[in-house]
């Protein structure tokens, strides 16, 4: 330890003065370095210990302050040119005591965790206040000192010219001390230098010639809500408003505070895929490297969480920063760690919930070990909302409804804008913006201004806006117009992809990519997707995995027209505007530019075996097990979910338009298959594969089957018979297939292409099950819970529903005639145009529901509760309404001739408005 009065430091900042009156600082460093000089030693005798470091924190905190204003001068001009150098000197002289400075080996090693720093940053606040500096400018050029102090006492520390003056010194302390605070400080600048210029980074477009936009060039500040965006509170039955702000200053606000109680260090950012999640993070990062503070961006689908999750965060940050930035932590002010993409952390077979919740709970612990002395460090998770509500539902992060935002789209519905205050901020439509920006002096195209609730979609997140944009610029405004939903965009992107890398310019220095198989193309991307599908995100993926997915698929040869080198093959394959390849000691990734697009390729491959299916004739030969086989190393490693279904369906009815014939084959095929496939079962993976392993591959298996089938099931013009499976197996495979409830799952979507009739479904779990048009007929549904399931047009005639749960079910021009609901729960279920001609609702609870134009002619209503039911224009013609509870219900034109029930169940109000006669 060495002792430095401090006032011998005030006259570092002294000379600055002095120096800047004579404008030397636009002499640039070598003036700095002259300057430093002016601090000398006694030539008579060798400098003692502290005379040394007198000198060299002198030198140093003079170098230090030079360059920070030439760096700074635009942001204090006043420093710069009119400040009065006596008038600094006697400010800053007088600002300090003879007490000592204790300089230890921490001052040069880790300066920031030096208890001497405060005392040279309060030195040079005393110096910025006496040069007139505005306060708000002084924060930034705060951080800039301390930043450059570091590297000042590692040039000064390495000055062949100093040495003689810092041999006591050296003797004292560690040899070369400075080399590791300099190395991490001028790792930092270079990271926060990449920060900021990738928002100038050009955006990946189609035709880099025709349009050249960076982030910041597109980007529109965005709006978010505050708390949870699945499940907000209701206050008396209503649900309470929420509030909206703008995001990137309510982000800004928090990152830059320095008081964060324990419940304000977390945010948690959800928002809809496209919707500016990601673009958010990048410009909250960027202006806080432009701030000079400590932030951190993670994009986490770099990360394999499965080898450890924060040993694989603490490994990449110290591939892309240089250093461990945990180890240690700065006092001064929390470093902001902000990680994007905590959907994609999951990989296929890992069992994702569980692995994001020990993510989320191992983060949480460090969290609070980081923080144990303060705020160290500020931590924002970005995430889909199933993501963020998982990490949520933990209990460690994220639990107050502040720390929760969610962000919304660039116009939001008219009849959802009244859930949201203020009323100004909801009403606001910021896609012109968007277009104004892209276009300055054009604003949004003339086709994009019709009412087209089809384009509209398109132009409310900023991710499609730059898509469209593409498309506009690549095939005219007039044909971009017709594109009908996200399908129809992506696979126009995709051709236009494929067009560019399969034709390369003439002239570019290469050869023809790939020619002339533009289908070989086409399914070596798709290939890519899959590989990434299969390791759980659809959206990275080691390039190795895709090398094995393409030499499996015999699609590896096409590689060598490319180059000789597969890593530059392949590179040269992805980098399109999909996907794109890492290369790196670490990392070797390929990663698409949005997980959407995995999720479009992904479905088209899984259409691509369609054809290959074996058709009826051929599955009743047996000739089942090869098909299958190939069909469960497509689908069984990965769940099939709702995205991907999405682009499956349209996919299939784009096929469907261009050849009908074709898809209808495919229904003959895959429906027998399918029906194989559930009595007799999947062939056994092969390998020695754990039972539980293999139950999954072939229940992902089973539930993509039973999506494309309906997939193709919606696409035929002429709606196909349903499929009949064994009855005394059917209860159970739908058990099977439709899983808990909390695990949802996609097959629920697809049981409407069963045939149901007469089967024995008592007490089975069919809650939120896609039944539109299904055949129930003298269905035995006794205890079912069919809560939240979609039986729109549901053939129900003869069915037995007692005691059966249809809270909130979709029943709309459903048939029931004749069928048994006694005491049954149908709280709040939709049964518009329903027809319940005889049906038995006795004790059944009809607690708000629509019956708007229901038929109830001679229905049994004997004690069923019709609470606020709505009754208008429905047909009680004979029906038993004895005892019935119409307390509040709307009759309005209800007919009740011949109704069963005394005048005193109705108000005066309730008969005049229906029509009755004895």
């Amino acid at each position: 330890m060495v002792a430095v009065e401090r006032a011998s430091l005030a006259r570092a900042f002294g000379k600055v003065a002095v120096d800047l009156a004579d404008l030397k600082f636009a002499s640039a460093i070598k003036g700095v370095i002259d300057a430093t000089g002016a601090f000398k030693a006694d030539p008579k005798t060798q400098p003692t210990v502290e005379e040394g470091a007198k000198l060299l924190l002198q030198r140093a905190a003079y170098a230090a302050a030079i360059r920070v204003i030439q760096a700074e001068a635009r942001n204090a001009p006043v420093l710069a040119a009119e400040a009065d150098p006596r008038e600094i000197e006697a400010a800053i002289l007088g600002a300090t005591a003879d007490t000592s400075l204790d300089l230890t080996e921490l001052a040069l090693t880790d300066p920031e965790r030096w208890p001497g720093l405060e005392t040279l940053l309060t030195l040079f606040d005393w110096f910025m206040r006496a040069c007139e500096v505005l306060d708000v400018n002084r924060l930034l050029i705060r951080r800039a000192f301390a930043a450059a102090l570091p590297l000042a006492l590692a040039g000064e520390w390495r000055n062949p010219e100093r040495e003689k003056d810092y041999q006591a010194l050296r003797a004292a302390l560690e040899p070369t001390p400075f080399d590791l605070a300099a190395q991490r400080s001028l790792q930092w600048n270079a990271y926060r230098d990449r920060l900021v210029k990738a928002m100038d980074a050009p955006l990946r477009a189609l035709n880099p010639e025709k349009i050249r936009c960076s982030l910041n060039d597109l980007y529109v500040p965005l709006r978010a809500a505050v708390g949870d965006p699945e499940a907000p509170e209701r206050i008396g039955g209503e649900r309470r408003k929420r509030t909206l702000v703008w995001l990137d200053d309510t982000l800004y606000g928090w990152a830059s505070r320095t008081d964060h109680g324990p419940s304000e260090r977390i945010r948690v950012l959800s928002g809809e895929p496209g919707a500016g999640k990601s673009s958010a993070c990048m410009k909250l990062a960027a202006q806080l490297a432009a701030d000079k503070r400590r932030v951190l961006l993670v994009p986490l689908t770099r990360l394999n969480i499965a080898r450890g999750a924060l040993e694989e965060l603490a490994r990449y940050l110290v591939g892309d920063l240089g250093h461990d930035p945990f180890n240690p932590l700065s006092a001064v002010e929390p470093l902001v760690l902000i990680l994007d993409g905590l959907d994609e952390l999951a990989k296929a077979g890992q069992g994702a919930t569980v692995l994001l919740s020990g993510f989320i709970t191992d983060l949480g612990q460090r969290l609070s070990e980081w923080n144990r002395e303060g705020s160290r460090v500020l931590l924002l998770l970005a995430g889909r909302p199933g993501a963020t509500g998982a990490a949520v539902a933990t209990g460690a992060i994220g639990r107050g409804d502040d720390a929760r935002l969610h962000v919304l789209r660039y116009r939001i519905a008219v009849h959802d804008r009244y859930s949201y205050e203020p009323q100004e901020l909801a009403d606001l439509d910021q896609r012109w913006n968007w277009w104004d920006r892209f276009d300055p002096k054009g604003g949004v195209p003339e086709p994009l201004k019709r009412d087209d609730p089809h384009i509209d979609s398109l132009t409310e997140q900023p991710l499609l806006n730059w898509l469209l944009a593409q498309i506009l610029t690549e095939e005219g405004p007039e044909r971009a117009a017709t594109i009908s939903d996200v399908h129809d965009l992506y696979t126009r992107l995709f051709g236009h992809v494929l067009d560019r890398i399969h034709r390369r310019l003439p002239g570019d220095g290469s050869t023809e990519a790939i020619d002339p198989v533009r289908d070989r193309l086409e399914q070596m991307l798709e290939e890519v997707a899959v590989a990434a599908w299969h390791a759980g995100t659809n959206r990275a993926v080691p390039l190795n995995d895709v090398e094995k997915r393409l030499v499996d698929n015999r699609l590896s040869g096409e590689l060598r027209l490319l180059s000789n080198n597969t890593d530059a093959a392949l590179t040269t394959l992805l980098d399109s505007f999909f996907c794109r390849a890492h290369q790196g000691v670490e990392h070797r990734l390929v990663e698409f530019t949005h997980k959407s697009f995995g999720q479009f390729l992904t479905a088209r491959r899984v259409v691509r075996l369609l054809p290959e299916m074996p058709n009826s004739q051929e599955v009743r030969r047996n000739r089942t097990d090869a098909a299958l086989k190939d069909w469960l190393e497509l689908c069984g490693p990965a769940a099939m979910d709702w995205s991907t279904y999405v682009f499956l369906s349209a996919q299939v009815a784009t096929e469907a338009s261009r050849a009908p014939p074709k898809v209808a084959q495919w229904w003959s095929a895959m429906s027998s298959l399918l029906v194989e496939c559930l009595e007799a079962g999947m062939p056994l993976p092969d390998g020695g594969m754990r039972s539980r392993d293999s139950e999954r591959l072939i229940r992902n298996a089973e539930i993509a089957m039973l999506c494309a089938v309906a997939a193709v099931s919606r696409a035929l013009e002429e709606k196909p018979n349903p499929i009949r499976i064994d009855p005394a197996i059917l209860a159970e495979t739908l058990h099977r297939l439709a899983g808990r409830v909390t695990d949802w799952s996609i097959a629920r979507e697809t049981f409407h292409i069963f045939d149901l009739s007469g089967a024995d479904l008592r007490s089975v779990d069919l809650e939120n099950a896609n039944l539109t048009g299904a055949n129930l007929t003298d269905a035995d549904l006794r205890g079912a819970n069919l809560t939240g399931a979609n039986l729109a047009g549901a053939d129900l005639r003869g069915a037995d529903l007692t005691d059966a749960y249809l809270m909130d079910t979709y029943l709309t021009g459903a048939v029931l005639t004749g069928a048994d609901l006694l005491d049954a729960d149908l709280l709040g279920a939709d049964l518009k145009d329903a027809t319940l001609t005889g049906a038995y609702l006795t004790g059944a609870n009809l607690m708000r529901v629509d019956l708007t134009n229901a038929n109830l002619t001679g229905a049994d209503l004997r004690e069923a509760d019709l609470t606020n039911a709505n009754l208008t224009n429905a047909d009680l013609t004979n029906a038993d309404l004895t005892r019935a509870d119409l307390t509040d219900a709307n009759l309005t034109n209800a007919n009740l001739t011949c109704a069963d029930l005394q005048p005193e169940q109705l108000t005066p109000k309730q008969l005049t408005a229906c029509y009755r006669t004895p």
